[in-house]
């Protein structure tokens, strides 16, 4: 008897967990999550691995502004169906990540060479993107 009280703790304390694992949101980002959520924002953090601190804004039509290490960079951000974020640049071309929740914002991992870039600080609301907003 106290075997199976036991056992019925540990199940409800491990879907606890999961829940609990659920609402900080670590699962991977679908396209249409992506694309809910990625435009109409500005966003900065860190190229992991590197310490380079980076910014983006996105506008709500995709048009970005990308900022890192003194460079600034207008582009634009489409979401596909594979639920990948591509940016594409003008004289460095398109580059591909797929997303993640963070507690602290998103994890975005490219596809072509597994950079990892962690999105701390969010703000959400943004109806136009001007280099000097960038500053994180």
């Amino acid at each position: 008897m106290i075997r199976i009280v036991l056992l019925l703790l540990l199940a409800s304390l491990m879907t606890g967990l999961a829940g609990t694992a659920r609402a900080q949101g670590n699962e991977p980002l679908t396209a249409e999550v992506m694309r809910a959520e990625l435009f109409g924002i500005r966003m900065s953090g860190i190229v992991v691995g590197y310490g380079i601190s980076w910014n983006e804004c996105i506008e709500p039509g995709g048009r970005t502004l990308y900022e890192i290490e003194d460079r600034v960079l207008e582009g634009v951000l489409e979401i596909t169906d594979e639920a990948q974020a591509c940016f594409t640049y003008p004289g460095t071309g398109t580059s591909c990540f797929r997303g993640q929740r963070s507690p602290r914002g998103y994890l975005f991992r490219s596809v072509d060479d597994g950079t990892l870039f962690h999105a701390t600080k969010i703000e959400r609301g943004v109806r136009r993107c001007i280099a000097s907003d960038l500053v994180g």
